[in-house]
């Protein structure tokens, strides 16, 4: 694995472990690397750089930008690799302590990101964003603010949230914590998309339907944030359909051929 994808990886498990975590549930507005795909992670994506419009130079400068903050995040220290000789304890420290760094590499790089993009492109940037937050839209300052939540509200969505990110880490400790290598497949992906649907369902539920409308509005038209899934490598690094896992899929030309013969 080269360095740059080693970094890239690192911040989607940074991202996807802390939004597992209990502390975005206590915590409103905890965006940066935890709060979802920052801007310093969406920018690399070639398909956001699509949707935006980016031009050369743009693209030129958040290039250069992603290697100052991956330079920065790997000279941060720390155990290499992802801890596979650690014990479980001192992996979670680990990442506790990457996921921290995350954040504050994230504040410090969202101004000169901004600074690149037009009001336009700054604007899409946020609507993505929200889009890729999924149910953690709404532990967000500005759209807790925007949406006129009350405490009441807020109370009831911290609680469906937590809810449901205490079965998701129960699923995955069943499914990774018990040293067979990890598992579920398939059937873990369904499972997980039945809860998340279930959630969000609720979530909207408490929602009014000025509310629900303004939301709308807020996340712009939609974007299909399954690409994130497979665009960390930003351009050269995608393309294709999307596969079973969210990984675009490669095809080389023997792959082709034996698929051709199969069919015949």
């Amino acid at each position: 694995m080269t360095r740059s994808k080693f970094f890239i990886s690192l911040i989607a498990l940074a991202a996807f472990a802390t939004s597992t975590s209990n502390v975005m549930a206590q915590r409103p507005g905890g965006g940066g690397f935890g709060g979802g795909f920052s801007p310093v992670m969406l920018v690399v994506m070639e398909s956001v750089q699509k949707e935006l419009a980016l031009k050369e130079d743009q693209i030129a400068k958040l290039k250069t930008l992603g290697e100052e903050a991956r330079k920065e995040m790997q000279g941060g220290g720390g155990p290499g690799g992802f801890g596979q000789d650690l014990s479980a304890d001192e992996r979670r420290k680990m990442m506790e302590e990457r996921m921290e760094a995350a954040r504050k590499l994230n504040e410090k790089y969202k101004p000169k990101i901004a600074e690149i993009l037009d009001e336009k492109q700054n604007e899409r940037m946020k609507q993505i964003q929200m889009q890729a937050m999924g149910s953690r839209i709404y532990q967000d300052v500005d759209v807790i603010k925007a949406l006129d939540l009350s405490k009441e509200q807020q109370d009831k969505l911290t609680a469906a949230n937590k809810e449901f990110e205490d079965k998701r880490n129960e699923m995955f400790r069943a499914a990774f914590g018990g040293g067979g290598g990890g598992g579920g497949g398939g059937d873990m992906r369904e499972k997980m998309r039945e809860m998340t649907e279930a959630n969000d369902k609720k979530l909207a539920e408490i929602l009014s339907k000025d509310q629900s409308a303004k939301l709308e509005l807020l996340k712009g038209a939609k974007f299909d944030v399954a690409q994130l899934r497979g665009g960390f490598g930003g351009p050269g690094g995608g393309g294709g359909r999307p596969g079973a896992e969210g990984r675009p899929r490669r095809t080389n030309s023997g792959d082709k051929k034996a698929e051709e013969k199969k069919a015949d």
